[in-house]
């Protein structure tokens, strides 16, 4: 069962990627967080083995969110959640050398973590 923390602003993105969470099997939401400081605590705290964390949030990107939570939990994978609609231009900046996934495309994604 792999734990995974949800970092997303937006109150209804959230609960829809911590839903999808919960009803994929081999998952498990460790937690939801919807700011800086929440993301750091539950990340500290929880542990978890996933953390989809959305990077379309400009502020995050300026605080470096997503690397602070790489160094905080080196051996979780870390998933950039994105809304446009070529990740690979959000990509190219990534200080973490991590892909970006469509947020239309989470399911499929949840589905593979799985496998």
């Amino acid at each position: 069962m792999k734990r995974v923390l949800v970092v997303e602003h937006h109150h209804l993105v959230s609960s829809a990627l911590a839903d999808l969470v919960s009803e994929t099997p081999g998952l498990e939401l460790a937690g939801v967080a919807r700011s800086v400081r929440e993301a750091i605590s539950l990340a500290e705290r929880c542990q978890p083995d996933v953390v989809l964390i959305d990077v379309d949030k400009s502020s995050w990107k300026s605080l470096r969110l997503d690397l602070r939570i790489a160094d905080l939990l080196p051996r979780a994978r870390l998933v950039r959640l994105t809304a446009v609609s070529d990740p690979r231009t959000e990509c190219l900046e990534s200080p973490t050398n991590t892909p970006s996934v469509p947020k239309t495309a989470i399911p499929d994604f949840l589905r593979s973590l799985t496998a």
